[in-house]
């Protein structure tokens, strides 16, 4: 199965997902677990991991694909203006992107929180996705509950801010 981004409208991606899978396509947006807080008040919420895109899960190649989503596209359903059209191709992740990204979602789709400690400067995390991927993190934003992990996708390295609590600070 390969998984396609297909570019939507911002802050129409929940509406662009149910019109693709009521279409008859496997389609699902990737989230993320982050803390949020306001004043004094603090919740766990689910982010978009990538805004903007929904994507697709398809046997299809590539072209074929693009022109089954085009011909789809053509049909002028409701909702699918929302969706960008390309000509071209539209972009599809790799086995190598698919199974790291894989890894990280869980059944859901969801990048979970993780957690983890701090040992003489090193980072061990004991729950969570991140399991494993200590070493690639480059950025840990303490008080914020947050990590900077770059990933490969679609031929280029992303940034993913994930999230990440650091519970204790030995060394």
């Amino acid at each position: 199965m390969n998984w396609y981004f297909i570019e939507t409208e911002r802050f129409e991606e929940e509406k662009v997902k149910q019109i693709l899978i009521d279409s008859g396509f496997d389609a699902f947006i990737p989230k993320k677990e982050m803390y949020f807080k306001k004043g004094d008040f603090t919740t766990m919420t689910q982010r978009l991991l990538f805004p903007g895109t929904v994507m697709i899960c398809d046997p299809e190649s590539p072209p074929q694909f693009t022109r089954k989503l085009n011909d789809w596209l053509a049909l002028k359903k409701l909702g699918s203006e929302l969706i960008r059209l390309e000509s071209d191709t539209y972009y599809s992740l790799s086995n190598k992107e698919r199974a790291c990204l894989s890894q990280l979602l869980d059944d859901l789709k969801i990048l979970r929180f993780s957690t983890g400690v701090i040992r003489q400067r090193e980072l061990h995390v004991l729950k969570g996705p991140l399991q494993g991927h200590e070493k690639e993190i480059q950025k840990i934003k303490r008080h914020q509950r947050l990590a900077t992990l770059p990933v490969q996708l679609c031929g280029q390295t992303i940034s993913l801010i994930v999230g990440l609590e650091v519970i204790e600070k030995i060394g």
